[in-house]
C-alpha cells in the first residue's frame, strides 16, 4: 500500500467527507442542545414568573382584607422621609400620637405585628397559649405583612415562645429588601436558657457565632414567654358554642370581656398586661433607646396591651381593641416619645372612635372575635 497511490487519495477524500459529516452532526447536536437548554430556561423563567404572579395575587388578596387606609399598594398622599438606623424610608405622613414633627430628629422604628392566622383561629377555637401553627392563609398573611414593612432594616426581633409567632417573624423577614437572615437565639435576650441543657447552650453559641462571623447580614430573634398569648385555661381548645354549653353564656362572656377576671386555670387580661408591658418597658424600650429598629411579633391580647399602653387607652378601650392578623402596627421613637409611624398610611385618630385605629386595629361593639 503506497501512501501516494490512488487508493490513498480516495481514502483521503473519504476521510475528509467523514470528518465534515461528523463535524456537521456535532454542530447540529450542540445547536439542538443549546436550543433545548434555552427552551428549558425559558420555561423555567415562565414558571418562575407565574409563581411570582400567583404569590403577588395571593398577597394582594390578603392586603384587600386590611382596612383601606393600610393597603400597602396605595399611592402615598405626600412624601416625608423618616430616617432608620441605616436607611431612609419615604412614606405618607402620620397622625402623630405625640406632638412635635419627628422627621427632623434621630429616630428608630418599632413595628408590632400579630401572628398570621393559626389553624385554631381558622376553626374559631380558643387558642391561648396552646402551640398551634399557621394555616396556609396565615403564611400568606405573614408574607404580606413582611412585604408591607420591607424597607425597614430591623436590628432585633422579639417573638413569643409559640411557634405561630416565630413562623410569622421568619416568613416576614423573607420579604425584607435588606436580605437579613433571621437566626433564633435560644434562651431569650439574657440567655436564661435551661440549666444543664448542653444542646440548647450549643445552639445559642452557634447563633452567636453566626451573628458575628456569617458572610451575610443577620438579625437575632429572641423568644420570650412574657410575649406569649393570654392563657385561657379550661377554655382552650373549645369553640365558643362548646364553652357556653359547658360553663354558661354569662360566665363565658364575663371571662372574655372583663379585665381582671380569670377563667379556670387561666389568666386575666390584667395578668397578660402586667407581664407584656413589663417586658416592653424593661427589654424593648432600651433597645430602641440604643438606636435599634425593633420588630415584635406576638399575639392579639399581648399587642392589645402594648398598643393600649402606648396610646394611653382605658381598660374598656383596651377590651374593645382588635388587632388584625399579621398587619403591621408601626411607631417612630425619638429617644423619648413614641409617635404613630407612617410606614403605612394611618388613620387620623388612634382608638378614640369606632373608626379604624392606627394601622392594624379597629374598635368594635359586640363580639370580640380576636379574643379567641
Amino acid at each position: 500500500f503506497s501512501p501516494h497511490g490512488p487508493w490513498a487519495k480516495s481514502f483521503g477524500v473519504v476521510e475528509f467527507a467523514w470528518k465534515a459529516i461528523c463535524g456537521r452532526l456535532t454542530c447540529l447536536v450542540i445547536d439542538r442542545s443549546r436550543r433545548a437548554h434555552t427552551h428549558t430556561h425559558t420555561h423555567a423563567r415562565e414558571r418562575e414568573k407565574g409563581s411570582r404572579q400567583a404569590e403577588e395575587k395571593s398577597m394582594a388578596s390578603v392586603w384587600k382584607t386590611w382596612p383601606a387606609h393600610v393597603y400597602p399598594l396605595r399611592p402615598c398622599c405626600c412624601n416625608t422621609t423618616l430616617s432608620t438606623s441605616r436607611s431612609s424610608v419615604t412614606c405618607p405622613t402620620a397622625a402623630a400620637v405625640v406632638h412635635p414633627p419627628l422627621a427632623t430628629r434621630p429616630q428608630t422604628q418599632l413595628v408590632l405585628m400579630r401572628h398570621g392566622e393559626s389553624m385554631w383561629n381558622d376553626m374559631k377555637l380558643f387558642t391561648g397559649d396552646v402551640d398551634i401553627p399557621l394555616t396556609e392563609k396565615g403564611i400568606m398573611e405573614a408574607m404580606a405583612g413582611g412585604r408591607a414593612v420591607k424597607d425597614i432594616d430591623f436590628d432585633i426581633i422579639f417573638t413569643s415562645r409559640l411557634v405561630r409567632s416565630k413562623q410569622t417573624a421568619l416568613i416576614a423577614m423573607s420579604q425584607s429588601r435588606y436580605k437579613r437572615v433571621p437566626v433564633i437565639v435560644r434562651g431569650g435576650f439574657y440567655g436564661k436558657g435551661k440549666t444543664g441543657d448542653e444542646n440548647r447552650l450549643r445552639l445559642r453559641d452557634a447563633a452567636a457565632k453566626a451573628l458575628e462571623h456569617a458572610s451575610c447580614l443577620m438579625v437575632p430573634v429572641y423568644a420570650d414567654p412574657a410575649l406569649n398569648e393570654r392563657c385561657y385555661g379550661d377554655l382552650q381548645g373549645l369553640s365558643r358554642e362548646a364553652a357556653i354549653r359547658e360553663f354558661g353564656e354569662e360566665t363565658v362572656r364575663k371571662w372574655r370581656r372583663s379585665y381582671d377576671t380569670r377563667p379556670p386555670n387561666g389568666e386575666s387580661l390584667q395578668d397578660t398586661a402586667n407581664r407584656s408591658i413589663g417586658f416592653f418597658k424593661s427589654i424593648i424600650v432600651p433597645r430602641l433607646e440604643e438606636g435599634h429598629n425593633v420588630l415584635v411579633v406576638a399575639h392579639g391580647n399581648v399587642l392589645r396591651c402594648i398598643i393600649s399602653h402606648l396610646a394611653g387607652l382605658s381598660e374598656m378601650e383596651m377590651l374593645q381593641l382588635q388587632v388584625l392578623t399579621a398587619l403591621p402596627y408601626a411607631y417612630s421613637f425619638d429617644g423619648k416619645l413614641f409617635a404613630e409611624c407612617c410606614i403605612l398610611h394611618p388613620a387620623s385618630n388612634i382608638c378614640r372612635s369606632e373608626s379604624h385605629s392606627g394601622i392594624s386595629s379597629v374598635l368594635r361593639k359586640g363580639e370580640i372575635d380576636s379574643l379567641i
